[in-house]
């Protein structure tokens, strides 16, 4: 287990259960080790990653996808199609978190602007 002030990273182990208070509230989870020890630890908050597989393989062949199946992009998130853009979860080298694709969605909804303003004074 590796601590720091404020969280602590555990791994190895299996969570089975998320203890409330009196209120409601989380306060703490229990663990269970490889040997079948089980453990409650004090928690008011839990990340809980349990990995991802991307939804896109009907996209194969039409844009590149990395070994993982991550769409490629460049740092304007655009594929390997001119005009198709990418963002969020699906985005290889993403952060998988939801703020983060917000973000990348208005970010990726401007550059589409910009690739359409483009193609506009070229014409």
């Amino acid at each position: 287990m590796r601590q720091h002030e404020r969280m602590s990273v555990v791994t190895g182990t299996r969570l089975t259960r998320f203890n409330a208070d009196m209120e409601d509230r989380l306060a703490s989870v229990r663990l269970v080790d490889p040997q079948g020890n089980e453990s409650d630890h004090p928690a008011t908050g839990a990340f809980v990653f349990i990995g991802l597989d991307p939804n896109t393989a009907w996209l194969e062949g039409l844009v590149e996808l990395d070994e993982a199946g991550f769409i490629v992009t460049d740092r304007t998130m655009e594929t390997s199609v001119p005009g198709v853009f990418a963002a969020g979860d699906v985005r290889s080298g993403s952060t998988k978190q939801l703020a983060s694709a917000v973000g990348e969605g208005a970010a990726v909804a401007l550059q589409i602007r910009h690739y359409l303003d483009s193609l506009e004074q070229g014409q």
